[in-house]
């Protein structure tokens, strides 16, 4: 306790450069906290958002893997189209439980001065596909009725039993039912049998995808390799190439992350040693009076390297509060940079990162205060002599 009161009265002699020094170690830390926290929270929503998708594979048009990942998590339009010829071949395999034809296409409505987003699918199979979706209404029965995402009924106030009008495609839609929200890109689309959109874009025998689910897990690679020598022209693409495939980006981006945070507490640390080397030099005649009254060397180190771990705890507190209380400003950036982040927070408290983040601060502490430490207990007692 005696060593930490005097590492205390010392730090607080010089406010200012101690604050500055704290003010480096919590940015620091703070940016280290942020990305490892994200990082988990991002592995977290993306397994959570697959496993969400009722599916084990997704056929496509070949040349489209990167597309695929937007298609199944986020409904972005794919540029080529799959002749849905494909799925006598698919629903004939054996250990197939379903197949659904998927077609995502932008419907343009000049009356109302937007382009709707249109997500076709086979109603019948529509909670197998999302099995997580919950729905104020009810699913539509034939082609003249739609599912509206929650975004997309609130911003045009429509509600279940509207109708939606599409004079440029000759084409209306009762609501039958309103996608209670998600927090995820399915609140911004409109729902429809995969028959009315193949009817409206013109594509009788076309879809973006089909989304398969087998039986049997284990039999996954097994079907997906019969299926790929039996037809030509398509890519398929399993749900953890999906993950495996978006997973790698975000490490990418981690480790970017880290190397600058890495470089930032480089920087901290050298702050923090130059602020305490200083304290030494403007206490040498005390440290010396300390010497000649008999402190032994052991006890001016330790003061001195109980200072430099005050410090860094101190600053890797701060910046742990300062990322936790600003994980939803951090979360819009990371939403606005990536192309593709799951729904909800990705970065919540974590006692485990909290605790090596601020155990990592403690150990740069200890770093930054070895030399000066060391510095101050070779002090002579002679020193105290000397003004």
């Amino acid at each position: 306790m005696v060593f930490l009161r005097l590492a205390f009265q010392n730090l607080n002699r010089h406010r200012t450069r101690s604050l500055l020094a704290l003010f480096g170690i919590a940015t620091s830390v703070a940016v280290l906290f942020s990305i490892l926290s994200f990082n988990k929270g991002f592995e977290k929503g993306l397994a959570k958002e697959l496993e969400r998708t009722g599916i084990h594979f997704m056929v496509v048009p070949s040349g489209c893997p990167h597309e695929v990942a937007s298609l199944v998590l986020h409904g972005s339009i794919i540029p080529k189209y799959l002749d849905l010829a494909v799925m006598d071949k698919i629903t004939i395999l054996e250990g197939i439980e379903f197949a659904s034809p998927i077609l995502v296409a932008q419907l343009p409505n000049p009356a109302q001065k937007r382009v709707d987003l249109v997500y076709g699918i086979e109603m019948a199979k529509l909670l197998q596909l999302k099995p997580h979706w919950k729905i104020q209404g009810a699913v539509p029965k034939d082609d003249t009725e739609i599912i509206l995402g929650a975004e997309m009924a609130g911003h045009q106030g429509l509600k279940v039993g509207d109708t939606v009008a599409y004079p440029n495609v000759n084409a209306s839609f009762r609501v039958s039912g309103i996608l209670e929200k998600t927090g995820s890109q399915d609140d911004a689309f409109i729902y429809m049998p995969v028959k009315a959109a193949q009817a409206i874009f013109k594509r009788p025998s076309g879809a973006t995808a089909v989304g398969v689910k087998v039986k049997d897990p284990a039999l996954l690679t097994t079907i997906t390799d019969g299926l790929a020598e039996q037809v030509p022209g398509i890519q398929i693409v399993t749900m953890n190439q999906v993950m495996s495939s978006i997973s790698t980006l975000a490490a990418s981006a981690k480790v970017l992350g880290l190397s600058v945070a890495i470089i930032a507490i480089l920087v901290s640390a050298v702050g923090v040693m130059n602020a305490m080397l200083m304290s030494v030099f403007e206490r040498t005649q005390e440290i010396g009076m300390m010497r000649a009254i008999g402190a032994p060397r052991s006890d001016i180190f330790r003061i001195i390297l109980v200072e430099g771990m005050l410090l860094t705890m101190a600053g890797g507190l701060a910046g742990i509060l300062v990322s936790v209380a600003g994980n939803d400003l951090i979360g819009l950036f990371v939403r606005r940079i990536m192309p593709y982040a799951p729904a909800g927070s990705m970065a919540r408290f974590d006692a485990g990162i909290a605790g090596a983040s601020l155990l990592f601060a403690v150990l740069v502490g200890v770093c930054s205060g070895v030399y000066p430490a060391w510095k101050a207990s070779r002090i002579q007692p002679i020193e105290a002599i000397k003004g």
